[in-house]
Parts: C-alpha cells; sequence; structure tokens
C-alpha cells in the first residue's frame, strides 16, 4: 500500500492533517465536529437503553420492518378533485380544518385564527367575523387538526367542507391523502394563507363547480397519475419536493397536457380553465407532493411498537410529532423559528412566524431537508453550497432506518434519500430532523424560504409515551 500514493481526509483536529501535509502528502481536512447532544430526562434515557440495548428490540426491529417495506411499496396516484365533504373521511358540515396539532382558540396564532373565521364565513356558518369568532371559541364550530382527517394544510391549513381536495390514492395500499390544490397566482388563499375576498371566494366555486369535475373525469378515463414516476424523475432532476418542485411540475404538465386535450367528453371552456390553473400556479404540483406523503403515512399510522414518525407539522405555536407505535397522539413543544433568505430587504426577524404549516409531511417520506443533496437550487437560494446540501442528506441518514430506493440523489452516486425518522435515533444521537419550507409573516405574508429543526423536546415526549405504553 505504501508504494502508492496516499490521499488523507481529516476527520479531526487539524494538526494532524497540517503534519501529513508537511510531508509532502496530499490531505484534505474535513470541516466536521461531533453533534452537541441536546439533555434529555433521566426517565426518557432509561425508556431509551431499555428499547436500544434489550431484547425488546427485536420486536421494534419487526414492526420497523413492516413499515419499510410498506414505504419502499408506496404507489401514489392522483385520482380526482372533489370537495372535502364528498371525499375526506369524517369531514362533516360544522368542521373547519387547520395545521399543525390541535390548539385551543386562546393559544391559536391571529394568522389561525384569522383562517378559521374567514372559512366560516366561505361556508356562510357566520354573517360577519365576529359571529364567527364567537362559533369557533364555543366549539360550535369545530376547529380541528387537518392531520386528524388525512389532509395536509400547508401555511395556516384551512380546509373547510365545500373546498375542494386534491386526491391521491396509494395503489398498494388503497390508503388515500388529501390536500388543497394552490389557488392560482396567489399560491395560497385561503387554504394556505387564510385569506379571503369575494375573489378569492369566485375562483373557489369556479374550482369545484368547473375544475374539479373536469379534472376527476379526465383523470379517472386515464387510470389517473402515477406520481411515483414523476417524483423519480424530479429528484434526478433537481427537485426536493418541498422547496422546490420545477422539474416534477413540468413533468406533470406534460402529461396532463395530453389528456386535456385528449378529452373530447369536457368542453372547451372547462378544459380552457383547467389550463389557466395549470400555467397560473407556479407551484400546483406541491399539494399532489404533500398528499402523496399523507397517503403514505396514513398506510403506516398504526403499527405496534414502532418507533417512526409518522406526522410532524406546527400551527405557529406548538410543533408535534406522531410515532406510529402510539397510534394518533401527538407530542409536542414549542414550534421553530424558520431561518433563511428574505424576498424583502425590509423585513424584520421578529416578523418571521415560528413554523406553521403541515409541508414537512414531505421530510417524514425522505424528501425535504432529507433530499437536500439533490437539490444545488433550493441549497444555493438558501446561500448555501452542494456540499451542505450533501452533508445536510447524509447527516439526517443517522436518524432513519432506510433508504428510499425511488429517490435516486445523483451527487451521492444514485443512493436513495434517508427515510424512514426513528424518534429512537433522534435521541441516541441528538440529530434533530430538518425541514425545508416558506417563511410566513405574522400578517400572513411570504417572506422567502428557509430550514428550521424539530425539537428534540417532541421526541423525548414520544419516548415516555412509547415506554409507559409498553412497559419500559
Amino acid at each position: 500500500m505504501l508504494d502508492q500514493e496516499i490521499n488523507v481526509v481529516g476527520i479531526g483536529t487539524d494538526v494532524f492533517t497540517d503534519a501529513i501535509k508537511e510531508q509532502g502528502v496530499k490531505a484534505h481536512q474535513l470541516d466536521w465536529k461531533p453533534s452537541k447532544k441536546t439533555e434529555i430526562s433521566k426517565r426518557a434515557e432509561e425508556i431509551l437503553k431499555k428499547a436500544l440495548y434489550s431484547n425488546f428490540k427485536e420486536k421494534i426491529d419487526t414492526a420497523n420492518a413492516k413499515i419499510i417495506d410498506i414505504m419502499k411499496n408506496t404507489d401514489p396516484c392522483w385520482i380526482g378533485m372533489k370537495p372535502a365533504i364528498e371525499c375526506v373521511p369524517d369531514m362533516q358540515e360544522g368542521i373547519i380544518l387547520h395545521s399543525g396539532p390541535d390548539i385551543e382558540w386562546d393559544r391559536m396564532c391571529q394568522t389561525q385564527k384569522e383562517g378559521g373565521i374567514n372559512g366560516c364565513l366561505f361556508e356562510g356558518y357566520a354573517k360577519d367575523r365576529d359571529e364567527a369568532e364567537k362559533l369557533l371559541k364555543s366549539g360550535k364550530v369545530l376547529f380541528k387538526s387537518a392531520n386528524d382527517y388525512h389532509i395536509v394544510g400547508p401555511g395556516s391549513g384551512i380546509a373547510t367542507p365545500s373546498m375542494v381536495v386534491n386526491i391521491v390514492e396509494d395503489r398498494n395500499t388503497g390508503v388515500r391523502g388529501f390536500c388543497a390544490p394552490f389557488e392560482g397566482p396567489n399560491r395560497g388563499g385561503l387554504a394556505g394563507w387564510g385569506i379571503f375576498n369575494e375573489s378569492i371566494r369566485e375562483h373557489l366555486n369556479m374550482v369545484r363547480d368547473i375544475i374539479a369535475p373536469a379534472i376527476t373525469k379526465i383523470l379517472t378515463s386515464n387510470g389517473g397519475l402515477s406520481m411515483m414516476k414523476i417524483f423519480t424523475r424530479g429528484v434526478e432532476m433537481g427537485d426536493e419536493l418541498h422547496s422546490r418542485q420545477d422539474a416534477t411540475g413540468l413533468i406533470a404538465t406534460n402529461e396532463l397536457m395530453k389528456m386535456i386535450f385528449d378529452a373530447d367528453y369536457v368542453d372547451d371552456d372547462a378544459k380552457r380553465k383547467c389550463v389557466d390553473l395549470l400555467y397560473g400556479t407556479v407551484r400546483f404540483f406541491h399539494p399532489l407532493g404533500m398528499a402523496s406523503a399523507m397517503s403514505l403515512l396514513e398506510a403506516v399510522r398504526n403499527v405496534d411498537y414502532s418507533t417512526v414518525v409518522t406526522a410532524m407539522e406546527g400551527n405557529g405555536v406548538d410543533y408535534g410529532i406522531k410515532v406510529a407505535g402510539l397510534n394518533t397522539n401527538w407530542y409536542t413543544a414549542p414550534s421553530p423559528k424558520i431561518v433563511g433568505e428574505y424576498v424583502s430587504a425590509n423585513v424584520d426577524d421578529d416578523d418571521v412566524m415560528p413554523w406553521i404549516g403541515d409541508s414537512c409531511m414531505l421530510e417524514a417520506t425522505g424528501l425535504g431537508g432529507f433530499a437536500a443533496a439533490a437539490s444545488p437550487a433550493v441549497m444555493r437560494a438558501l446561500e448555501k453550497t452542494l456540499s451542505d446540501g450533501i452533508e445536510q442528506t447524509l447527516e439526517m441518514s443517522n436518524i432513519t432506518i432506510s433508504e428510499n430506493a425511488h429517490y435516486l440523489i445523483p451527487a451521492l452516486n444514485y443512493q436513495g434519500s434517508p427515510t424512514g425518522i426513528d424518534i429512537l435515533k433522534v435521541l441516541d444521537t441528538g440529530i434533530e430532523p430538518v425541514i425545508h419550507g416558506g417563511m410566513i409573516s405574522k400578517t400572513g405574508k411570504r417572506l422567502g424560504a428557509g430550514v428550521a429543526y424539530v425539537p428534540i423536546k417532541c421526541f423525548e415526549n414520544a419516548i415516555l409515551a412509547y415506554g409507559d405504553k409498553y412497559g419500559l
């Protein structure tokens, strides 16, 4: 070996690398340091050790293997668009949904309160804002977590019974996920930003009455639109599917255009409105990615003994996770701040809301921040490099239980993105899951894009509940 040229990579103190360089040997010092492990309670530490180092671990591994098998065989398909009350399980009149975990009205952020009030006005539950607020505060109109109804709610995450949602069905399991479509150039409107006016009402009614029936007919006639092949190509073309969907959007639009123009059973006016929505909505594909993530995570929601995360999202006050082996319970901590680049120079850090929205369900399936190495453009927008993205993806592999063979990352020699966040690994390493997303102001405006980290306290609370449930 010593007869050949030696190349050295140093990962410890740089004094060793410097000494090697002084001897004329090529050496590169890696800018690396051990993760700073966050302290957790003694009880949580005891449960963690039992889960990792006793015979009980066999039950965990068997349960987690079931989940990975489902994740590797997921086959999401966009099958239609319908009003929520017609397709979402348990959706009823008098229910309005919001992003993140359940939260009491008095603790709710103003952006989400506005969304609830405007949802009441859109549905006609109240004649004015004061009446709407009274209905929501009293519980006569229920304001509930969208995740508990299988809906992903980006931003404030508002969904009402008559609002249209995209329907994505996993053809492997039959489980469905839902997400409201973005509202044209507004990119959020009532669903995302909780904003409502007569123009938004007209648009939502037009989507319900014209676009949704037309798209559903077209998708039904063509057997739906397979999502996975689009995801796979998109990741190879620079999308991480959370902050960037440029490639996937173009691929989907290309396929949809032929379907639309071949649909002689849809009138020309409806076709034109469908095309206008596709081209007028820069990120129309994003809700389809989120609904696909929900269809997968719903399929693994209740697997006894599993330690895999099945939901992670925030409401601007609390951030919560769910765990497969703990049914549908939330484990929360204060919602983290998102840090990134502003689209305007006149922004104060205090204007930025703590994380609000459900879009980081994508990270729970191996996309977004976990696939950062696939998207140099996202890294550049965050004033980071491709090397930073590679490092970020590799770090996330320390807290997951597998790689996703569908999301192959060119910069990692087509290694799959890290998938299946394990609460045990998060607590054992102290590495908090990274999430990509948009920064939202306290007045509901989009300020830019950035990153945040899921609080370790969520995982500590989850492991305590896990210990109680399974007698650890």
